[in-house]
């Protein structure tokens, strides 16, 4: 009798950092549900991935699942694949860390379920040729990724029935190709349709196989889909089916068939992610484009013919799309080399156990969703980026007590490899990087006993999706994927596309006509008479006063001009020393104001909040827009944190203060996220020529 394999893969993870409640939710809606049908199936064969972030966060909440997975294993019919353990994008973390983190999750899949995993699951089914090698020595058989990575290869859809071999250095690796169409059938599609397509594939000899591996939350935590796979019964009318047919249809897992059925042949992949990753790693205006040609193509009846050839971006891009996704990696990067020269020859049983938790850190900071944005990718959620910062700052923490690094540090290397230095400051509990290049910037500030990144910030980028927004509720789509959907979870959000021609970060050095409003200026709807916003200052420093000295002449209002701005660190406060001088030949009037931003994480909670020593904020919502008139103080406060930080200027003026705050898409729909407060103090200036004037500003830094 003519049969087909037919190979289930579900993938389970939630990130770092995210929301209890979230994960409860997902656990509650698809997690349990999907695993209490799995357990009336004996007969049925299927493999399954958890990310070691919410297996920690399984053995802290809910054990007892677990257990149950144990239990399954043990009957013989499920599979559990191996993966980085806090499911980092590997072709983003060096080598080292690739294997270290691999073996780490093998171990605890082999503790914890008494399995030994042959598998890895990819995330996000970035390949690059280069993993091989790694993926390999981490004692890894196979993996697997989408069928679009085979068809830019020169593959034809109807070859994709088994595993592949591939090698690097010699080093070999089986690869399973997964089916698209039975990703956007499952669970979309009555099981019946898919029984059916399956059908296809039977053969005489019974060596053909069927993937369809896919996010674990799609069913049940998806829109929708929790009525459709559980109240419904869709998964379990799908199992059954599956039962019924499988006389013909046999389920099997990765390793059972590896094991059994050799490599169909050799194959070499292009460097890809799943089809619609190509496109979010396109930057907005070019992502337009690109999907403007797929609908064209779509129209035409043509595009499944021309898809393995249609390219878009690789997932690196958004390290250059996005400074601060960039930003982050690079930091982890560094944290990982420090982490590597590090003499462990010297470790003493004390110091061995911070060197590991050092580690442990760094490699958590690694986990991918932060670092990228699409439907699913969170660099656009502030505390999940936060989350990062803090393994980032406990890492760094952790290896400046191993290295015995001194109160205060001042060290200039490249951190972001820009080609272009940066100075880090550390001084007691303040930590901050200085970028002279990008304006003379402070890009980090850091309360380590916090454990708090003040700029965790993200300025606002314009998404190829955007021209969707006012589409959102309008059109509704049925293909089955997600991918398609336009939802918004609030009206107006068109009024929120701003675009920021800066990074939202401070001592950004605005010089600005008497003219702009604030609802122009937090807009970006002006012109910027100036060429200090983002020139590169020269930079001076001294050890031993904490301070750091940029210097650049430039132009305001087309007339040269000279700015100097002293840094300097004391263990409570920074110290802002400006000095402006007029150099042209003519009067030069206008509004100077050093941009603050501070990213609280909530922008209307009634935990975190504006205040000022000079007066009542009447509206004190970090969320808020004002002017704030002849003070010399205004900060934020965080009572869930336990600190605040003061604006402080030496005389009164007028400080503007506005959040920043984004339009980005998630699988709920389109959705307005606060991601700074911006606090502007604001002074009126109107200097001859040769004419100079000092301003001083203070950071205060207090506990709550």
């Amino acid at each position: 009798m003519k049969t087909v394999n037919f190979i289930f893969g579900i993938h389970n993870h939630q990130p770092v950092g995210n929301f209890d409640f979230v994960i409860e939710d997902a656990f509650l809606k698809s997690y349990l549900p999907f695993i209490e049908v799995v357990e009336e199936f004996p007969n049925l064969h299927i493999s399954f991935h958890f990310s070691g972030c919410l297996l920690e966060w399984l053995e802290d909440n809910h054990p007892d699942y677990l257990d149950r997975i144990a239990r399954l294993v043990k009957r013989g019919n499920i599979e559990i694949i191996s993966g980085g353990f806090f499911e980092p994008v590997l072709a983003m973390i060096p080598d080292r860390d690739k294997i270290g983190q691999i073996k780490m999750l093998n171990d605890y899949i082999k503790k914890r379920f008494n399995y030994e995993a042959k598998g890895l699951w990819l995330t996000e089914r970035v390949w690059e040729p280069g993993l091989a090698k790694p993926i390999a020595e981490a004692g890894i058989e196979y993996i697997t990724v989408d069928d679009y990575h085979f068809l830019g290869a020169g593959k034809n859809e109807d070859e994709l029935i088994g595993s592949f071999i591939t090698e690097e250095q010699g080093y070999p690796l089986n690869i399973f190709p997964i089916n698209q169409n039975l990703r956007y059938a499952i669970p979309f599609k009555d099981p019946n349709e898919t029984i059916e397509y399956l059908r296809k594939f039977v053969s005489e000899d019974g060596t053909n196989a069927i993937v369809m591996a896919d996010d674990g939350e799609k069913f049940g935590v998806w829109p929708g889909t929790y009525d459709v796979v559980f109240k419904k019964n869709w998964l379990r009318y799908f199992f059954r089916k599956l039962d019924e047919n499988s006389d013909w249809l046999k389920t099997t897992t990765f390793k059972k068939y590896h094991s059994k059925v050799p490599p169909i042949g050799r194959i070499y992949l292009p460097t890809a992610s799943y089809f619609e990753m190509s496109e979010w790693s396109l930057p907005g205006d070019v992502g337009e484009k690109f999907e403007t040609h797929i609908h064209k193509f779509e129209d035409e009846g043509i595009f499944d013919e021309v898809k393995p050839f249609f390219k878009g971006g690789m997932w690196r891009n958004f390290l250059y799309i996005y400074d601060e996704s960039n930003w982050m990696q690079k930091r982890m990067q560094h944290l990982s080399n420090r982490v590597d020269v590090f003499n462990e020859t010297k470790l003493t049983t004390k110091t061995k156990k911070i060197y590991d938790e050092a580690k442990y850190h760094m490699w958590k900071s690694s986990c991918n969703c932060t670092y990228w944005h699409g439907i699913f990718g969170g660099l656009y959620l502030p505390h999940l980026r936060h989350a990062v910062y803090q393994e980032l700052i406990m890492c760094e923490k952790l290896m400046d007590e191993l290295e015995g690094k001194k109160h205060f540090a001042l060290e200039i290397y490249d951190l972001d490899l820009d080609g272009h230095d940066e100075i880090m400051v550390t001084n007691y509990d303040i930590q901050a990087v200085i970028s002279p290049f990008k304006g003379g910037i402070i890009e980090e500030l850091v309360l380590r006993n916090k454990k708090f990144n003040l700029l965790n910030t993200l300025k606002r980028y314009k998404e190829s999706y955007h021209k969707k927004v006012q589409l959102a509720g309008k059109e509704k789509d049925d293909s089955g994927s997600i991918h398609d959907l336009v939802m918004a979870k609030e009206e107006g959000l068109e009024e929120y596309l701003n675009y920021d021609f800066h990074p939202r970060k401070m001592l950004t050095d605005h010089f600005i006509k008497e003219t702009v409003t604030l609802e122009q200026f937090q807009k970006t709807e002006y012109y910027e008479d100036s060429d200090f916003l983002d020139g590169e200052y020269d930079v001076e420093y001294n050890r031993k006063s904490k301070k750091v000295v940029l210097k650049r002449d430039g132009w305001v209002n087309w007339q040269k001009f000279f700015v100097k701005k002293e840094i300097c660190f004391r263990k409570d406060h920074i110290e802002i020393n400006y000095l402006l001088k007029n150099t042209g030949d003519v009067k030069n009037s206008f509004r100077f104001g050093p941009e603050f931003n501070f990213s609280m994480l909530g922008g209307n909670t009634p935990d975190r909040y504006y205040f000022s020593r000079d007066k009542i904020i009447k509206m004190p919502a970090l969320i808020s827009k004002e002017i704030e008139k002849n003070i010399c103080s205004l900060g934020v406060a965080s009572d869930f944190d336990g600190f605040k930080v003061e604006i402080k200027s030496n005389e009164l003026t007028e400080f503007w203060r506005f959040p920043i705050e984004t339009v980005s898409l998630s699988e709920s729909g389109f959705e307005k996220v606060y991601q700074s407060s911006v606090i502007m103090p604001l002074y009126q200036l109107n200097l001859n020529p040769g004419e100079e004037t000092n301003l001083k500003i203070r950071i205060n830094f207090s506990e709550k």
